[in-house]
């Protein structure tokens, strides 16, 4: 594993279309929207965070989000994290969430807690 440094980032696009969004909706006992529902964008982070960074063996402890915008069906979206502090006590790091639109407007705002796995 390489070594983590504050300003490491990594990035997730994804088209989140209506047939996701029905099946999510499916799964959740709920009526399809027309925008893409926040727990999808919120998906787009976990993914980040377990496979890329801080990847295999993360586990994820706290997510806060602010939400701008509303994504649109069918639109590129772009989930970016970043790593603002690397606790030097604790195998902790925090991370800042980030998702825009194929317009580059901000959809969601946040900040995350990741445990890392120890070497």
């Amino acid at each position: 594993m390489t070594a983590l440094t504050v300003g490491m980032q990594a990035t997730v696009q994804r088209v989140i279309d209506q047939a996701l969004i029905d099946e999510y909706a499916r799964l959740c006992d709920d009526q399809p929207q027309k925008t893409v529902p926040e727990p999808l964008i919120g998906a787009l982070f976990s993914h980040v965070l377990g496979v890329k960074l801080p990847g295999a063996g993360a586990v994820y402890l706290r997510q806060e989000f602010t939400f701008h915008s509303t994504a649109r069906v069918g639109e590129m979206l772009t989930a970016t994290v970043t790593i603002t502090h690397i606790r030097t006590d604790k195998p902790l790091i925090t991370l800042r969430t980030q998702c825009t639109g194929s317009d580059q407007r901000l959809i969601v705002d946040g900040e995350a807690l990741v445990m890392v796995p120890q070497a």
